[in-house]
């Protein structure tokens, strides 16, 4: 049976029930964050609960617990589900709230901001979406026509407002690639439709700036530390996507995947089109 923690209480699956004026389901207004669960341990924990403040304090939605007490009842829902490898999905919402109330009910208006309460979710399972011949082999991608707006005051932040990123994923899917990447606004190399991307050109790894409108990734950065720790030369600038097929290598980053070797975009073979000598090294040592 499936356990799921809704605001601090532990339910089963089909009882976890969310309000339909809750502004995560009317607007999409949220957050939420994917984790690696390995040996029953959620990975980069701090990192991601870290991310998860600065953006709801950006948004203003309002934390009704402290960070000691959501990564207790994410360690107590890997536990009740019996989790050992796998993954953790946190959902924060606005919750309901003026904003909710004024679009429906007239004279609503009126209701204070210190009414608003936001809306946890948690829930953990076991397995993970990557398979062993995968990161063997390495994925194949493609360009999708939609464009990443470098200037969108919600490029940073991994809220709920997701279906951009979905229909870019059908979209590869449909092309029969694994990964869909996008450009930005200025035709430059911007992220992956889940993932973001690195390149590899004469032994430095290099990856699109943060202002290139793409989400600041954990695994992201926790690249740039093993490449800082490990003596790999590494740098944040604007890519252009024709230097993907001048690279020796590839490879993308998510929470879950970790390292995956990037192989092909567009049917054109990166390198030799098999994953590369860095791509391995550090894919060995992120987690």
């Amino acid at each position: 049976m499936e356990i799921i923690c809704l605001n601090g209480d532990f339910l089963p699956a089909e009882k976890a029930f969310v309000s339909a004026l809750d502004q995560g389901f009317l607007y999409g207004f949220g957050l939420f964050e994917t984790i690696f669960v390995k040996g029953g341990r959620p990975v980069f924990l701090e990192r991601h609960l870290e991310r998860l403040f600065r953006s709801a304090h950006t948004l203003e939605i309002p934390c009704f617990f402290s960070a000691a007490g959501l990564a207790r009842m994410i360690e107590e829902t890997i536990r009740k589900n019996k989790v050992k490898n796998g993954s953790l999905r946190l959902t924060l919402s606005a919750g309901v709230g003026a904003q909710a109330m004024a679009g429906h009910f007239p004279g609503a208006q009126g209701e204070k901001s210190a009414a608003v309460q936001a809306t946890l979710v948690i829930f953990a399972r076991r397995g993970l979406p990557y398979t062993p011949d995968q990161y063997r082999r390495g994925l194949r991608a493609g360009f999708v026509s939609a464009r990443k707006n470098e200037r969108s005051p919600l490029v940073g932040l991994k809220t709920l407002n997701y279906l951009e990123n979905l229909l870019a994923k059908k979209e590869a899917r449909a092309r029969g690639w694994d990964e869909a990447l996008f450009l930005n606004t200025a035709g430059n190399l911007a992220e992956g439709s889940v993932s973001n991307i690195f390149l590899v050109r004469e032994d430095r790894v290099i990856t699109p700036a943060l202002d290139q409108g793409l989400l600041p990734g954990i695994t992201r950065q926790a690249v740039l530390e093993k490449c800082a720790a490990l003596g790999i030369e590494a740098e944040e600038r604007v890519v252009s996507p024709q230097e993907i097929w001048q690279a020796r290598e590839c490879f993308l980053t998510n929470a879950l995947m970790g390292v995956m070797p990037l192989v092909e975009v567009d049917g054109r073979m990166i390198g030799d089109g098999r994953p590369g000598a860095v791509t391995q090294k550090l894919g060995q040592v992120i987690f």
